[in-house]
């Protein structure tokens, strides 16, 4: 799997101009040659202020979907994040499998549209975003996007123990307001719920690595990716010792290895916690015992305070080659977190 993106005017999906967002996408992907047939998902990250901006533009970017792929949709998600280098503009991101040995199939389950990618006999779903906006409560909200994901996973014949990683885009994740009827805040509400899915017994191979991310305008978003072969887990994770928490995911059937690197927030600037972070990479591929590509296919960073944006892009710069760098400006889990990585690399076949 390969991935690549082009930044576009906010204000097309805003007013939204579809056709001029179309020709615009079906033109960057014939400059590179890329085949619509062969992408098996969109992201689309916009920097929309309030819900009556995110309904909009994410009405906007549903009819460019069918306008560019018409029914053959790949796995979708629309999220607001805001690039730290451009906060104007939105990001499409475009993951493609165009190697022979990929089979793709573009699926829908409840209009919820999601592909199935296939190589040597294990089957990855790509579910894109999993949302729900009749509900205020988030109690309820997060229940039934977990209860949508388990109906998605027993569709395709799986369960949350064939999970590889998994993303969750939550409002006020910092937030300390409690609900009033559960007493939880809204990341203590998605720990709660998701402990409800999450038997141990299915996870005796790992527990799946998490990603979260802050959301302004919509409640709770789920996306994720599962993999299985003859009904086992195909997902290889590594913990880290001292969080005991997953920091990275190796899946054979793509061929990558997804880091999420634990940082030391006792750092205090984030020139230290990102140094921290990438030392965590880098002692992580030594011992993973995988040959990895020099090139990253990947680099994505969170920053807290955009006047770190030159300095987190120097260090970056100077320590990983990558074929992709793309920052947003959001809050963290913690307000002592500073900056957040992920890296997306492929093994050496």
């Amino acid at each position: 799997m390969k991935y690549t993106s082009f930044k576009i005017d906010t204000q097309l999906f805003l007013m939204d101009k579809t056709d001029e967002i179309n020709r615009e996408i079906s033109s960057f992907l014939s400059d590179l040659s890329i085949a619509p047939s062969t992408i098996v998902k969109v992201e689309c990250h916009a920097p929309v202020n309030n819900n009556d901006e995110y309904t909009t533009c994410s009405a906007s970017f549903d009819s460019v979907l069918s306008g560019v792929f018409e029914e053959k949709i790949p796995a979708n998600l629309f999220v607001d994040q805001q690039l730290a280098d451009d906060p104007s503009k939105t990001l499409l991101n475009f993951c493609i499998c165009d190697e022979s040995a990929f089979s793709i199939e573009y699926k829908e389950f409840q209009k919820h549209h999601y592909c199935l990618v296939k190589n040597n006999d294990e089957n990855i779903l790509i579910s894109g975003g999993i949302t729900f906006d009749e509900s205020d409560d988030m109690l309820r909200l997060v229940q039934s996007t977990f209860d949508f994901m388990e109906q998605l996973l027993d569709h395709e014949e799986m369960h949350f123990g064939h999970l590889a990683c998994q993303s969750n885009f939550i409002t006020d994740l910092q937030g300390k307001d409690k609900n009033a009827n559960t007493g939880w805040t809204n990341i203590q509400t998605i720990d709660e719920i998701r402990s409800l899915y999450f038997d141990p017994n299915l996870f005796k191979h790992g527990y799946p690595l998490q990603h979260f991310y802050n959301s302004n305008s919509n409640g709770f978003v789920i996306d994720f990716i599962a993999s299985s072969k003859d009904g086992f887990p195909t997902a290889q994770y590594n913990l880290n010792i001292e969080s005991n928490q997953t920091q990275n995911c190796f899946m054979p059937g793509l061929n990558k290895l997804y880091f999420k690197p634990i940082v030391d927030t006792s750092n205090t600037s984030s020139e230290e916690q990102l140094q921290d972070a990438l030392r965590s990479v880098l002692q992580v591929i030594d011992n993973c015992g995988k040959k990895i590509t020099e090139t990253a296919d990947e680099v994505k960073v969170t920053l807290s305070d955009k006047n770190d944006l030159k300095l987190v892009q120097e260090i970056i710069s100077n320590q990983i080659n990558t074929n992709k760098m793309v920052l947003f400006h959001s809050p963290l889990m913690a307000k002592e977190l500073k900056v957040d990585i992920e890296i997306i690399t492929s093994v050496m076949r």
